[in-house]
């Protein structure tokens, strides 16, 4: 919770601004949507940072037995690089990977063992 509220705290984002996306009287659009960036940014970059890190200490001997795992794990980081590389979009829209490009990660962690 300290995080998370450490985080509203250091962006300025707060929980009546994202109910209201950033629509609300009063408020003034393109500053919500500064902020909310830069929040969403700096979330997908620990996010990812953890994911890296998780990948690092899993011994290679375990990598076979955690395929599936490593499967959702290349799904999942990879649906974060696409939020990265626009926040904003999850305020209007589901962020999401085709079935074809989620079948594609899935395939390369089966078939060439890489995320």
């Amino acid at each position: 919770m300290w995080a998370k509220t450490r985080c509203a705290q250091q962006f300025d984002v707060k929980a009546h601004e994202l109910i209201k996306r950033g629509q609300a009287p009063g408020m003034d659009p393109t500053d919500f949507q500064r902020r909310f960036v830069e929040l969403m940014r700096f979330q997908c970059e620990r996010a990812l940072r953890t994911y890296s890190e998780a990948l690092a200490m899993l011994p290679e001997a375990d990598r076979r037995r955690q395929k599936p795992g490593l499967m959702m794990a290349s799904i999942y980081r990879t649906l974060l690089q696409e939020i990265h590389a626009d926040p904003a979009l999850v305020l209007t829209q589901r962020v999401s990977l085709t079935p074809l490009r989620k079948f594609w990660l899935a395939w390369k962690v089966q078939a060439l063992g890489r995320l």
